[in-house]
């Protein structure tokens, strides 16, 4: 998919131009004619892909603030244009604010809410523009900006207390990694020379750790170009759609943080698809949508095969129970919603219900993996005191049989 800067007339014959993402010019053109513009000129924009690559990346604590702030002025009754000038004008980042003023042009010359926000994808994403449509459609646009400013908020917090936990479990890492190094190059090479003074036949653990102290002083070159090697080739096994789905699937097995990263995965996939039905989003759009907002493919795929289920006519409920990663009360509240005709009412409360689990799970955190990282401490430390306690014991043993 690429960028096309387009020039076209709006219904009243006023010159508009902007930006499209698609597969082809003759596409971007299908997409004005649905807008009822007539093109004019439709050309590929590679400066604007490099631009946008290379834009700093909207703050999710601002997008939550501007969806608030916009749902509280619509609210109070205040025009479209006023709105987006007034947000546009206290934005923070110098692109979301263009952004807007894009937006508020486009209305302006006759564009629709939603055709206007759609032209920056970079800024809102597919979950954020399909409920605007379907607020805009439904003429209860208050109701979803409400509701997609709560959803936001929530994620955020999610996302942001789970970043925050695993900075404990990342910062042991990194003091371990530098402690190990600063130990095999600088303490080790001082032991190597003092076993050596002895000429004593040295046992198997300090033997195989005096040639690690070694490799690592005189060739540490290799370990940067190795590691830098395996991480390309990591990052390209990754970019393969069968290696994403098997890391994936395998980040669901890691103690502690794969039960947390599932819940996430299961409280974002309620909350959301909770969003998107009771904004009047077709539920087969709805899951469409939904599963391309989790960030993992393993999930993605089980959202996928629900889709297609559900398009088939059975129930969502029960094509969840054949699949991996629903998590039980998922399960059953949703057939429940299915039964009385409230599914967005119960998925928003099993979404409200995780949050609460998630929240509790990362306050405790630290509980929980301290065991894991006590015992690495432990092994690393009994590692290194088997290598130089070792031979030393051994040379007093020798020293006092003499005596």
């Amino acid at each position: 998919m690429a960028t096309f800067a387009y020039k076209a007339y709006n219904a009243k014959g006023g010159l508009i131009t902007g930006a499209l993402d698609g597969e082809d010019a003759d596409g971007i053109k299908r997409q004005l004619a649905q807008q009822n513009l007539i093109p004019v000129s439709v050309v590929k924009n590679a400066k604007n892909i490099e631009f946008n690559f290379f834009k700093p990346k909207l703050k999710t604590a601002e997008l939550v603030l501007f969806t608030k702030q916009f749902h509280t002025l619509f609210k109070a009754g205040m025009g479209m244009d006023t709105i987006l000038s007034t947000l546009g004008k206290q934005a923070t980042h110098k692109g979301f604010s263009q952004a807007l003023e894009t937006i508020r042009t486009d209305i302006a010359q006759g564009s629709s809410l939603v055709m206007a926000f759609k032209k920056h994808p970079f800024f809102f994403n597919e979950l954020y523009v399909n409920m605007l449509a379907s607020g805009e459609e439904a003429g209860i646009l208050e109701d979803v900006l409400g509701q997609l400013g709560n959803l936001l908020e929530k994620d955020s917090a999610v996302q942001h207390g789970v970043k925050g936990a695993l900075l404990y479990p990342k910062i042991v890492m990194v003091v371990l990694v530098l402690a190990t190094v600063v130990i095999m190059t600088v303490v080790m090479p001082s032991f190597v020379k003092f076993f050596a003074s002895f000429n004593a036949e040295l046992p198997l653990p300090t033997r195989m750790m005096m040639a690690t102290s070694d490799f690592m002083v005189n060739y540490w070159y290799v370990l940067i170009l190795t590691s830098f090697v395996s991480y390309q080739l990591y990052k390209r096994y990754y970019a393969t759609p069968k290696g994403h789905y098997i890391i994936d699937k395998l980040s669901y097995k890691v103690p502690v943080f794969g039960e947390l990263s599932l819940k996430v995965a299961n409280a974002r996939f309620a909350n959301i698809l909770a969003s998107l039905y009771r904004s009047g989003v077709p539920v087969t759009k709805a899951l469409n949508i939904t599963g391309r907002t989790i960030d993992n493919e393993a999930f993605m795929r089980d959202v996928r095969l629900l889709q297609a289920e559900v398009e088939r006519g059975r129930s969502i409920a029960d094509a969840m129970r054949e699949l991996t990663y629903f998590s039980i009360i998922i399960v059953e509240a949703t057939a429940i919603g299915e039964r009385s005709g409230a599914l967005d009412n119960m998925l928003k409360s099993i979404g409200d219900h995780y949050d609460m689990e998630i929240g509790h799970m990362v306050k405790n955190l630290s509980t929980l993996i301290e065991p894991i990282m006590l015992g690495l401490v432990g092994m690393i430390v009994a590692v290194f005191a088997l290598a130089i306690f070792l031979p030393i014991f051994g040379m007093s043993n020798a020293a006092m049989g003499k005596h």
